[in-house]
C-alpha cells in the first residue's frame, strides 16, 4: 500500500472542489431554467389567496437567482 504524502491529497481534495463547484453551477443553471413556471405559480398562489403568498414566493424565487 502507498503512502499518499499531503500534497497528493490536498489536490486530491483541490480537483474534488472543482467538481463539487462546477456540478454545483450546473445545478443552479438548471434550477434557473425553472423561474418562469415558478413565477407563473406564485402570481396564480397570489391571485387565489389574495396576496397572502406573494411576498413568501417573491421571497423564494430571490433565493433561486
Amino acid at each position: 500500500m502507498s503512502e499518499r504524502t499531503a500534497e497528493q491529497i490536498r489536490a486530491e481534495l483541490a480537483l474534488e472542489r472543482r467538481h463539487l463547484d462546477h456540478d454545483l453551477e450546473a445545478f443552479r443553471a438548471e434550477l434557473r431554467t425553472f423561474v418562469p413556471a415558478l413565477i407563473a405559480g406564485v402570481v396564480a398562489l397570489a391571485l387565489l389567496t389574495g396576496g397572502r403568498g406573494l411576498r413568501t414566493g417573491v421571497k423564494l424565487i430571490w433565493k433561486l437567482l
